[in-house]
């Protein structure tokens, strides 16, 4: 039995095949999920990374995929949870096989991008790794942090009001959240610990000195 959706939803959904007999009971036979474009990713955050443990504090992360040509039009976008062991699974269902770029961001770190457009096939899972050299990243835009027992590379932290660069306008507002003591899940806790002190401070100096802004084709 064959059967084509030609009015398929947007978004991540599934068909659930039933079987029904002649005195209309119901039995389910099979769930399809809609086939969609897999990334298998792994990635660290440069505040949120623990020399100590080589893991990072989990959080939310947001990719696209980008047209491989100018001007690079988002072709589709995913949300997922990173793990503390930098992978993540991110699921696109909208964007058909063709080239894309990896486009990643994160609340208050700098938008970073792969290294080349990538061939990404609907139904094949495909696997990226960010953290293993920063050459994985356009133009190599990360940050090493950890070299035992393996050079570790991340996303650089600081971009709190994400407009692309580590400058005075992010230092601002650490420190102003930092003289209120302010605690939670906010952008100027580039540290991820749910405080905003002197070591979410520390980290936006630094990456503001070193003129960190993002790198994209």
């Amino acid at each position: 039995l064959n059967y084509l959706d030609t009015s398929p939803l947007s978004g991540n959904f599934y068909y659930f095949i039933v079987a029904q007999d002649i005195h209309h009971n119901k039995s389910p036979v099979n769930v399809v999920t809609r086939p969609n474009i897999t990334v298998n990713l792994t990635m660290f955050i440069e505040g949120f990374y623990d020399t100590n443990t080589d893991s990072q504090i989990s959080d939310t992360v947001k990719a696209y995929l980008r047209n491989s040509t100018s001007p690079y039009t988002k072709a589709d976008s995913a949300t997922a949870i990173v793990n503390s062991n930098g992978s993540t699974i991110l699921y696109f269902t909208n964007a058909p096989t063709g080239n894309y770029y990896i486009e990643l961001t994160h609340r208050n770190s700098i938008e970073t991008w792969s290294a080349n457009s990538i061939t990404m096939t609907t139904g094949s899972p495909l696997y990226y790794d960010f953290t293993n050299s920063p050459t994985q990243a356009y133009g190599s835009n990360e940050i090493q942090v950890d070299n035992s027992p393996n050079n570790v590379f991340a996303l650089y932290s600081g971009d709190v009001n994400q407009d692309g660069t580590i400058d005075a306008g992010d230092l601002s507002q650490v420190e102003n959240d930092a003289a209120n003591s302010l605690s939670g899940y906010f952008p100027s806790d580039v540290t991820g610990d749910d405080f905003v002190d002197a070591g979410d401070l520390s980290i936006v100096e630094n990456n503001s000195a070193l003129g960190v802004n993002a790198v994209t084709p």
